[in-house]
């Protein structure tokens, strides 16, 4: 008896992002070019998943079980009779902050070779999460919104004195404390070739929208209210990040 393929892969999205990513968009992710019937167009319609041109349409999968955000099982037979349906479990589960994505392929006696069945789909479904992380991570880095806030001694500063040997500077590093427990602290610290000149990155999610940084580093940093601190934030547009 074949033994059930199974594949994982940690994406950067929350569970419900993850489970609508491998759902609703589907289609903008998925390698046509290379699993495929025609290389179409592939979507949900209701409960199957189905694969479009111009002039054919065939049907890949009926869905067997939807349980968002959690779990997908579809009974699973591009370009073949569903009679030799074989069965696709996927399940989403939170992990740290983002999701693990557990792909299951099961039910291979039902297919004429199941050995060779089962070894051309364990290289296939690893090409599918590649790009399907790759979707996720994009997705997430568009969500973002990026912000940096400079911050140079300010007019309540008595002159000749370091912002650093204030009272008030305990404000600033409260206020940094602030971001950080709210998750959205990058990182922080000075410049050391301007005296008293630092700067803090921080990094505004979608789900935290309602943020509004400009108030916060104005406001809600004393230091800066108080005048020893001034701050200037600026959007910034982040090309690539490292690992």
């Amino acid at each position: 008896m074949t033994a059930p393929i199974r594949r994982e892969v940690i994406v950067k999205a929350t569970l419900e992002r993850a489970f609508a990513l491998f759902t609703d968009e589907i289609g903008e992710w998925w390698p046509l070019h290379d699993l495929s019937v025609f290389a179409g167009t592939v979507a949900f319609e209701g409960q199957l998943l189905v694969e479009r041109t111009a002039d054919d349409e065939t049907v890949w999968a009926e869905v067997s079980e939807w349980n968002p955000p959690h779990t997908l099982t579809l009974d699973w037979h591009p370009g073949s009779d569903p009679d030799t349906a074989t069965v696709v479990r996927v399940d989403f589960v939170q992990h740290d902050d983002g999701t693990l994505v557990t792909l299951t392929h099961s039910g291979w006696e039902r297919r004429a070779d199941p050995d060779t069945a089962a070894a051309e789909y364990g290289h296939g479904w690893i090409e599918v999460l590649d790009l399907f992380a790759a979707a996720a991570s994009s997705a997430d880095d568009a969500e973002n919104a990026w912000f940096v806030l400079e911050h140079r001694p300010g007019p309540s500063l008595p002159s000749g004195q370091s912002i650093f040997a204030t009272e008030q500077f305990r404000e600033h590093l409260a206020f940094l404390s602030r971001l950080d427990d709210a998750g959205i602290l990058v990182a922080a610290g000075p410049l050391p070739d301007e005296d008293g000149a630092g700067m803090t990155i921080v990094r505004v999610r979608a789900s935290d929208s309602a943020i509004d940084i400009h108030a916060l580093a104005t406001k809600d940093d004393k230091c800066v209210a108080a005048g020893y601190l001034e701050v200037r934030v600026r959007p910034w547009q982040v090309m690539f990040e490292g690992a």
